[in-house]
């Protein structure tokens, strides 16, 4: 039996274009256990990923695409599926030759004759910040089709973490069974026709129900809208062919240090307030009204669904007006809850997954995209609802290992998608929360000076906080009553 693409997952392929491939990429750097230590070999790696990497279903599927996208496409187990096939060992040198090798890495196009994904094993990079020896760091290149940051989280806690996840690990097939043919996939589109116009019908009778419940619900005010349409910047704007990488790493312990002085605060929005400060620095002079920042918001726990990419987008104000960091941090917390609110009412959540792609077939999709349909036009001063991205922090505190060796860092490429030329992913390994840039270098010219920005607005934060902390300090010691202001500080 075919396993179809779930159409949120098939969208990534329909939007993708030389400009602006889908792919992702995820990587750690590991450095041996023990001074005396030296790094594996390349075959104790092969070894240890492909003893790994067969048990995971999602990367022995390949991707099938029916004949001028008259459906929408299959994931079909491979049957000439080998690990080896998907690894790649290269000899490494400082940090900055791998940073550019990877944004070029991220828009090589990928082998659809085989499942989405790469690995690549650079030895011996020196220079990473905050890694003091050379490490061996282990890039992971995903299609967004078959993975989102969650996902890819998942699989790579499956391929270097201590246990097996049941959720991805499967065995596999005795007998595979043998690919389907572009002629039988064609008349399979081609006899679903009828099927597919009638549930096409059904959809878009249903998405017009749901559109008219939720005017309804917004016009009785029960949540808070996004606003509309966001200043357009200098980074925003159509996307060329190049990528540039860079990563801002911070202490984790002061970023947690600065989250519990904060009280009501996550660490998700101190990074979107250090990325608003970025920005603000960055850009100079402001434009009229506040920056906005694509935030996904998972829902595999809350909806789970068969679709890979199971995620929600926030559109958060970033407050990029205000000037004080505090007082920004707290306004973009209350932004972020209420997005988070917003699409848990069950109608701005049905809106929010457009169901109605699932009936519509790929080629009108495709069509559509190609139009430029949802795109700003050139000479806009608008963007629709938000101006970057930033992703969730992942990883967290879990031991990654390769072989001998433990992740001590980690970092990545997200993809460019519209007029976004800038990307913020951002994730957890070892002592940093790093902030991972991917720009267009049209727009962001100078993304060393960007991620300094980062940095310099994470100590503004941080400085802010010390200073508010140690007023409130002075000021218990002169009246006794330190216990009131201190609780006083987090109603800010």
């Amino acid at each position: 039996m075919l396993l179809q693409v779930d159409p949120r997952d098939a969208v990534f392929l329909y939007v993708e274009r030389p400009e602006a491939w889908q792919t992702f990429l995820s990587a750690c750097a590991f450095v041996p256990d023990g001074a005396q230590a030296g790094p594996a070999g390349r075959a104790e790696i092969i070894r240890w990923i492909a003893d790994r990497a067969r048990g995971i279903e999602v990367l022995r599927q390949r991707l099938v695409r029916v004949p001028f996208d008259l459906d929408h496409p299959y994931w079909v187990e491979d049957p000439d599926h080998r690990v080896e096939d998907h690894l790649y060992f290269h000899e490494g040198s400082g940090w900055d030759e791998l940073r550019e090798w990877m944004a070029v890495l991220v828009q090589r196009p990928m082998d659809r004759s085989r499942p989405l994904w790469e690995l690549h094993v650079v030895g011996g990079v020196r220079g990473i910040p905050g890694v003091e020896q050379p490490a061996t760091v282990v890039v992971i290149k995903l299609h967004h089709s078959m993975a989102d940051g969650e996902l890819s989280t998942i699989i790579s806690r499956a391929l270097f973490g201590a246990g097996e996840l049941p959720d991805v690990r499967h065995d596999v097939p005795a007998v595979p069974r043998p690919m389907p043919t572009p002629v039988g996939l064609f008349l399979t589109g081609v006899r679903a026709c009828p099927r597919k116009v009638g549930e096409l019908v059904g959809g878009l009778r249903e998405f017009r129900a749901t559109r008219r419940r939720l005017l309804a619900e917004r016009d009785q005010g029960t949540h808070t809208l996004p606003v509309a349409t966001r200043p357009r910047t200098v980074l925003n704007g159509p996307l060329g062919p190049d990528r540039v990488f860079d990563a801002a790493f911070l202490p984790l312990d002061d970023v947690l240090a600065v989250k519990a002085a904060l009280g009501d605060i996550t660490v998700n929005d101190i990074v979107l307030a250090v990325v608003a400060g970025a920005q603000r620095a960055y850009l100079g002079a402001l434009p009229e009204g506040s920056l906005a920042a694509a935030v996904p918001m998972s829902i595999r726990r809350t909806c789970p669904s068969e679709s890979r990419n199971q995620f929600l987008t926030m559109a958060v104000d970033l407050h990029t007006g205000t000037k004080d960091p505090i007082e920004r941090v707290r306004a973009i917390r209350r932004s972020a809850l209420e997005e988070r609110d917003r699409l848990s009412n069950p109608a701005e959540a049905d809106a929010a997954h457009c169901d109605v792609v699932g009936v519509i077939p790929g080629w009108a999709i495709r069509a559509a995209l190609r139009l430029g349909y949802g795109r700003p036009k050139r000479g806009s001063e608008t963007v629709h609802l938000v101006n970057t991205l930033v992703t969730s922090v992942r990883y967290g505190a879990v031991d990654l290992r390769l072989c001998d060796a433990t992740a001590v860092a980690g970092f990545g490429l997200a993809p460019l998608v519209g007029w976004g030329g800038v990307a913020h992913a951002v994730g957890s390994v070892g002592g940093s929360l790093t902030i991972n840039v991917t720009a267009d270098p049209l727009q962001l010219n100078d993304i060393h000076r960007y991620t300094q920005l980062l940095g310099e607005s994470f100590e503004e934060l941080k400085a802010a906080v010390h200073f508010v902390f140690d007023a409130v300090d002075a000021g218990a010691v002169c009246s006794g009553g330190g216990v009131a202001r201190a609780e006083g500080l987090a109603l800010m």
